[in-house]
């Protein structure tokens, strides 16, 4: 007969099981257990943004979730267009909307439900006539010489319009970019950049960009007395001290507002604009393959990389000029 295990007075336990019972009894606890498969924090926290906002539009009409069974179709239409009146560009509207499919999805997968309620709703369609607008090379130019490096955010200012003309990152990716990112491998000095989905991915620096990080380097010591070390991050925008975490992305985008405003440029663009130009640029002189091009921008496939060549194919190389009826009816070939 096998021994039974001794009992062992443990009050905490009962209260544990009872905490664990409670756990189902709320829709946020659930969005938690999704929010727990996605390895990269930044697409954790962008969920969650959208979940919550979700959550909150139900709240505001006096409907409150305790599992995902109880989301229904209509809660989705409802959330489409009460986005929509608010103004919300399209995209946006999209976005948040596949964040609640996601999770659906997810809840599908776990047998938390036996059907999709939001298969029959439809997205917003999105505009896709106007893409980001890149930046030509007289402009690129201009902007990184535009900032006064003798200041400490002039300083500032010029090595982040470097790095995102130079090497295309994403906001994120350049805000979180530290000291000891910039490393040795196989003869090359590169920038090991933390992209989307926690993936990583390694771009040599240039002589150019090297010496760009190294007068940037010198000058902040000059100006602040502070001297960057592997753990600090390269980008400062803290006057009083070293910053203890990475500068917010719309800081970023603020500056390349700003001297893009400065030189009077006035189409829509942003920081994206930075990465739309030197992707267009690498695919303008060809002196790569597209799937070089795709490594270096941290793209999976190279249709993704295509989409980002604005310059070359724009309304200047378009088809409609080479239609010309007179010139066709006049080549004496065809009379």
């Amino acid at each position: 007969m096998k021994h039974l295990p001794r009992k062992v007075s443990c009050p905490k336990w009962p209260k544990r099981f009872e905490q664990a019972k409670a756990q189902g009894k709320h829709i946020q606890n659930f969005f938690r257990e999704f929010l727990g498969n996605f390895i990269s924090e930044r697409t954790r926290l962008s969920y969650l943004r959208d979940l919550a906002t979700f959550s909150g539009f139900l709240a505001m009409g006096g409907e409150k979730l305790s599992h995902p069974s109880e989301i229904r179709s209509y809660h989705l239409s409802l959330y489409r267009d009460w986005m929509m009146e608010q103004g919300l560009a399209p995209a946006t509207v999209g976005r948040r909307m596949v964040a609640v499919r996601s999770f659906v999805k997810w809840a599908l997968g776990q047998k938390l439900i036996d059907h999709d309620p939001l298969q029959a709703v439809k997205l917003p369609k999105v505009q896709t006539l106007s893409p980001t607008v890149a930046f030509d090379d007289d402009e690129v130019r201009s902007m990184i010489d535009a900032p006064d490096v003798e200041t400490f955010s002039g300083n500032t200012h010029r090595l982040v319009l470097v790095l995102l003309f130079y090497l295309g990152p994403r906001r994120a990716e350049l805000a979180q970019i530290k000291m000891e990112d910039i490393v040795k491998e196989r003869g090359h000095t590169a920038l090991l950049i933390h992209g989307k989905g926690g993936k990583k991915r390694l771009v040599p620096l240039s002589e150019a960009v090297m010496e760009e990080i190294e007068a940037y380097g010198k000058r902040l010591s000059s100006l602040t007395g502070r001297t960057l070390e592997g753990g600090d991050f390269l980008i400062q925008t803290d006057r009083k001290g070293k910053n203890l975490r990475p500068c917010d992305g719309s800081t970023i985008y603020r500056i390349v507002k700003r001297y893009a405003a400065g030189l009077g440029i006035t189409k829509r663009v942003g920081a994206h604009s930075c990465r739309a130009t030197v992707i267009s640029h690498l695919l303008d002189t060809q002196k790569r393959p597209i799937r070089d091009v795709a490594d270096f921008a941290g793209h999976r496939q190279t249709s993704t990389t295509e989409r980002y060549d604005k310059k070359r194919k724009g309304l200047d190389d378009s088809a409609a000029y080479e239609v010309d009826y007179f010139e066709r009816a006049s080549d004496p070939k065809r009379v």
